[in-house]
């Protein structure tokens, strides 16, 4: 369940080199029409904190291509959840960051 889409959950540097900007979904992630709205606004945020001058006062050493947003769940996403995140991929490398799934 996606809460507040107007914070940041988490961001943390990777051993890879990546940088995680991770979405936490508490509990379980629900079909519904609110939670895909909100699912959606907060990765627009997240998104817009990417491409700001914010992240590149916080992380000066990250380009856009070492940018990750990261969806984590408690458990398998539904076949809708599934497809929505296809979209949301193909949304954020329009903006030459990554998307992933985790569960």
């Amino acid at each position: 369940m996606i809460l507040d889409a107007n914070c940041l959950d988490i961001v943390g540097e990777r051993n890879d080199g990546m940088l995680e900007l991770i979405i936490v979904s508490s509990g379980a992630f629900d079909d519904s029409p609110e939670q895909q709205t909100l699912l959606m606004d907060k990765i627009e945020n997240y998104i817009g904190y990417a491409l700001s001058n914010e992240i590149k006062t916080d992380f000066p050493d990250y380009s856009q291509d070492r940018i990750v947003i990261v969806l984590k769940l408690e458990q398998k996403p539904s076949s809708l959840l599934l497809a929505l995140c296809e979209k949301i991929t193909e949304w954020v490398e329009s903006y030459e960051l990554k998307f992933e799934l985790k569960y």
